[in-house]
């Protein structure tokens, strides 16, 4: 270990806490313990997720915490970007120092000014490497009268190859998380991350099983082009898998313009409240589908038809494939009845309430075969 107990922190600890958060709050706290006065500290670092480009962890004195913000894609593109030092610091890739006041200032961007407005005396912006070769934004402000000694800014400097590492150790593994979350559902993801990726690993639960499609889908995907295909398939995603998670349900899979959900059933005390909370999804998800098709009325489209089938039952929770491409998912006969339940030509709703006393599970459907306008 070295005599330097931030750089001990950063390649012995820092490493160990679960984000980046708990990160920078070590980093505010030793370099504040060092004199440094900090007055704010942001970290940037790109994330892989269909809405976001970025994700910010910042602080500022009086805060209790490090806050997270995210950057929706599309920021890149705006004066935001591209009028602040962090684009300065992507076109250069090293170090950024701004005096804010006294004759040395330098107030050249547009948030440079604020800081100033602020209080702020000096600000640092480094950029951190990543063993991809692209970079994380590390910028740090401080109000202190005479601003960062050079001896703090050849020190922050001196560490940005340490806090490059730790700080991609924790972006990896978020990003991963999040992947994992995006591609398999939030329960199958921490199961996969957590290590049960072994093919036939998986155990017995019982749940309401979602399974929903679209009506006439081969139809539609002849009469009109690719890129529209997948507007109105996301358009329909949207309205029915919003509400399985707003019920607490999970979303596993997209089997083509169907989907397949769960609504896990822990105790039997919980059947009941479960298959409710099911039964308000589908009814959630009809009312978001009668949204959507007004407003594809009104652009002069057709309204699209769906039917969705709830049933409860016993089913596999895990790994399946080959050795080289395995698929979390549910399986079983429980499964089966679910989807051929959703294929009936029926326009009928059992919302009634499930009895507690019930041994054997309730069959609960719901499958409307006309558009919902």
């Amino acid at each position: 270990m070295s005599r330097d107990p931030l750089l001990d922190w950063l390649l012995a600890e820092a490493p160990s806490p679960p984000s980046c958060r708990e990160v920078v709050a070590g980093l505010v706290e030793r370099l504040n313990g060092e004199g440094f006065t900090l007055n704010r500290i942001a970290l940037g670092m790109g994330v892989l997720h269909p809405d976001m480009l970025a994700a910010t962890f910042s602080w500022t004195r009086g805060d209790r915490f490090v806050t997270r913000s995210d950057v929706r894609h599309g920021v890149e593109l705006t004066s935001t970007y591209l009028e602040s030092p962090f684009k300065a610091l992507d076109d250069e890739g090293d170090v950024l120092r701004r005096r804010l006041t006294g004759p040395a200032a330098e107030l050249d961007f547009p948030m440079l000014e604020e800081l100033c407005d602020a209080g702020c005396t000096d600000y640092m912006a480094m950029a951190l490497p990543r063993s991809d070769g692209g970079l994380f934004r590390l910028s740090l402000a401080t109000d202190r009268e005479t601003g960062f000694s050079d001896e703090e800014i050849s020190r922050l400097t001196a560490l940005r190859p340490a806090l490059g590492v730790v700080i991609e150790l924790h972006a990896r593994a978020e990003m991963t998380r999040s992947l994992l979350d995006l591609y398999l559902g939030p329960e199958a993801g921490r199961r996969v991350y957590r290590g049960a990726i072994k093919r036939g690993d998986g155990n017995t639960i019982r749940s309401v099983l979602w399974m929903c499609d679209l009506r006439g889908f081969t139809t539609l995907s002849d009469r009109i082009s690719l890129d529209f295909l997948i507007a109105v398939l996301n358009d329909y995603f949207e309205a029915v898998t919003g509400p399985v998670h707003a019920h607490g349900g999970e979303v596993l899979k997209y089997i083509g313009d169907a989907v397949l959900g769960i609504f896990r059933i822990d105790r039997d005390e919980e059947v009941e409240e479960i298959c409710q909370r099911a039964l308000d999804a589908a009814d959630l998800a009809r009312a978001n589908m009668r949204l959507l098709n007004r407003r594809r009325g009104r652009e002069g489209k057709p309204a699209l038809d769906f039917g969705i089938a709830l049933h409860i039952g016993d089913a596999m929770y895990g790994n399946v494939g080959a050795h080289d491409r395995l698929d979390f998912t549910v399986i079983g006969p429980a499964v089966n009845k679910c989807a051929r339940l959703g294929r009936l030509p029926v326009n009928w709703a059992n919302g009634s309430s499930v009895p507690r006393s019930s041994r054997r599970p309730p069959l609960s459907i719901w499958n409307r075969s006309e558009p919902t306008r």
